[in-house]
């Protein structure tokens, strides 16, 4: 009676040992523990290792004889426990590849036998570090082409499972990396980008994409400035006393290549001509005719000046002279003509004399280099009708000043 109480508490702490066991192995606290139910008379995976690829993890181990699978566990750092059950249900396999695996990261793994019941063997444990990521992409230039153009040249990558690139951009505005091309295969190692800012800093960096989707860390950053804006021009004048044109002159900007006029149409400024001079010569077919220019400089780069920002100035061709003002004297020895000039600018005159009808109309011109004149053709029985003009220095010709002589 004796020895069957013995007995019997012998085979209670047994019990509560395996339980104590199974506990350990539930928790992930030890190598070697049996999981819940575990068998540890079944045989145990011999030869357990891990091999690393940059985002695949590869599980070998010797196969084991009289089993019916495997069941391999992936712990969880985080949460400091082990994750779902991965059952291999045939136990000749001796291989199991984890995919989707973070490079440069360590992952730990256990493995167990079980029977036809599905009761797991001792589990064995391994662990190891996934291979880092590829190398950076190493930029090797980024020059200024012309206006608002840049070009990034890079080393191709030496790693043949490189696929592509991509281009990023930093947004100041958002405050974040933004990815603005994509160049494939390996060896297409240069970008332009185009259609930037004039005189504005922009950065870039380059990341590189491999056949199986996985990315490098950035490359180092490259920063550059695009060709500034010449400063505006300043100091432009226009003509108001020149005959059928306008002449525009500035002060010259440094290091511009050339200028542009512009000239406002229909309330709109617009490029009328390019010049390498400090003036032009706007021609003009028309009297006292007001026009309104900008003058922008551009440089050898293509870019140019704010045309907004640019001072707007207004330009008069030269008007006819004014009228003259015609006194006439008549005496026996014909009609005299006295003319004076309000604006000063009349240096001769034309005496237009109308002869004749409607029907027979003629006019005889008298070109007067002073400012009296005397005509001694007149016929007492008619009345006369002169026209007279003023004439300038250029050529231009006033309106007329009638004057009908009655005797």
């Amino acid at each position: 009676m004796i020895l069957k109480r013995i007995y019997q508490k012998d085979l209670i702490m047994k019990k509560w040992v395996l339980l104590l066991i199974s506990l350990m192995i539930i928790t992930g606290c030890a190598i070697n523990k049996p999981a819940p139910k575990s068998n540890p008379n079944l045989p145990k995976v011999t030869n357990f290792k891990a091999y690393p690829d940059r985002n695949a993890m590869a599980l070998k181990w010797n196969a084991v004889k009289g089993i019916k699978g495997y069941f391999i566990q992936k712990f969880d750092f985080k949460t400091k426990k082990w994750g779902k059950i991965i059952t291999l249900k045939d136990p000749y396999q001796t291989l199991y590849v984890d995919t989707d695996l973070k490079p440069n990261t360590l992952y730990r793994y256990r493995i167990a036998t079980f029977d036809k019941n599905k009761i797991p063997s001792l589990a064995v444990e391994t662990e190891q570090k996934t291979l880092p990521t590829v190398a950076p992409v190493i930029p090797l230039e980024i020059k200024r082409l012309t206006k608002g153009e840049v070009k990034i040249i890079f080393r191709p990558h030496p790693n043949e499972r490189v696929n592509s690139y991509i281009i990023q951009r930093f947004n100041d505005e958002k405050a974040k990396w933004e990815n603005i091309a994509t160049l494939k295969p390996r060896y297409n190692v240069e970008y332009i980008d185009k259609g930037l800012v004039d005189g504005k800093i922009y950065k870039y960096r380059i990341i590189a994409v491999t056949f199986d989707d996985l990315y490098s860390a950035p490359s180092q950053e490259l920063t550059i400035s695009t060709y500034p804006k010449p400063p505006v021009v300043m100091n432009v004048k226009a003509t108001v006393d020149l005959p059928k044109k306008i002449q525009i002159s500035w002060t010259p900007v440094k290091d511009a290549a050339y200028y542009k006029i512009y000239k406002k149409k229909f309330l709109i400024f617009v490029p009328i001509a390019k010049t390498k001079n400090t003036f032009y010569i706007d021609k003009i077919d028309k009297d006292g005719d007001t026009e309104y220019y900008k003058v922008t400089a551009v440089s050898i780069h293509q870019t140019e000046s704010l045309l907004d920002k640019t001072p707007e100035v207004m330009g008069k061709t030269l008007d006819i002279p004014a009228k003259p003002i015609v006194s006439t004297n008549v005496t026996d020895n014909g009609v005299e003509f006295i003319m004076n000039s309000p604006d000063n600018r009349a240096v001769k005159y034309l005496v237009v004399k109308e002869l004749g009808n409607i029907l027979n109309k003629k006019e005889q011109k008298y070109l007067v280099n002073g400012n009296r004149f005397l005509d001694k053709e007149i016929d007492k029985k008619h009345s006369v009708t002169y026209k007279i003009y003023a004439i300038d220095k250029y050529g231009l010709i006033s309106k007329p000043t009638e004057v009908e002589v009655s005797f």
